[in-house]
């Protein structure tokens, strides 16, 4: 049964990839292959000359690549994990504080037997603090966790080219106005963990300045032992400039 496949650390593994997958920075920059031409192609589309989308996906891009990036997020996600003929079901939310080199992450999943598990990580001047559930904090070098800061920075670059964007049109989201885009395919990413998928589906909502606001989805990926993970995800993007501070832990 999948139940015994799972391993309590492929269980987190996947979990975490569930978590960050939203937050994940699609391969722009990777060359796109499209599906082979259907033998006999409908009528070519006719493209506008020039996208009123355009300046819109141009300025999500340039905000996603704020140097520094300071943001809160909190993101969650529903996802079934596949192996063979069984499956169960992944929920998890995360909350993100990033503020230049420092950030905070607590990542919130709830396990196939009903079981809530609470992972937390800071990492904040020369130190990284992490714990699991009510445990003490266990403090350790910030070195050791470099690479991860440097990936998590990168996965907030969620689309670096804007012409992967359509745009939709002005929307009232929460009763704000909001400009709504869309991506034009699939779009393959890598996620923190270094794990890769793809999005089927990918929309995104900022303000007229291209501050992102919100962000939904539909994800696939593959991890340990040839689980498959589909899901969808939501992430909610606040503080988005600062300023955000992030303090060690008190035990």
């Amino acid at each position: 049964m999948l139940a015994n496949v799972l391993r309590p650390s492929a269980l987190l593994r996947g979990a975490i990839v569930v978590a960050v997958a939203f937050s994940a920075m699609a391969c722009a920059g990777r060359a796109y292959v499209p599906n082979p031409p259907l033998k006999h192609p409908g009528p070519t589309p006719v493209v506008p000359s020039v996208d009123p989308g355009r300046p819109y996906a141009e300025a999500l891009v340039a905000a996603l690549a704020s140097d520094p990036l300071v943001l809160h997020a909190v993101q969650t996600t529903k996802a079934k994990a596949a192996y063979g003929m069984d499956s169960v079901r992944l929920d998890t939310t995360m909350t993100m504080d990033l503020s230049d080199r420092d950030h905070h992450m607590r990542l919130v999943s709830k396990t196939p037997a009903g079981k809530t598990v609470k992972t937390d990580l800071i990492v904040v001047g020369k130190s990284a603090f992490s714990r699991i559930g009510g445990a003490a904090w266990t403090k350790s070098l910030r070195t050791d966790y470099e690479r991860t800061r440097t990936d998590i920075v990168r996965a907030f670059q969620l689309v670096r080219n804007p012409s992967l964007l359509r745009y939709v049109g002005l929307e009232t989201v929460d009763k704000r106005k909001l400009h709504h885009l869309t991506a034009v395919q699939d779009l393959p990413f890598v996620a923190v963990t270094g794990m890769t998928g793809t999005y089927t589906r990918f929309d995104v909502w900022i303000e007229e300045d291209g501050t992102p606001v919100l962000v939904k989805g539909r994800f696939t990926t593959v991890v340990d032992y040839g689980i498959e993970i589909t899901g969808n995800s939501e992430m909610r993007i606040s503080k988005f400039g600062g300023p955000i501070k992030i303090v060690a832990p008190r035990n």
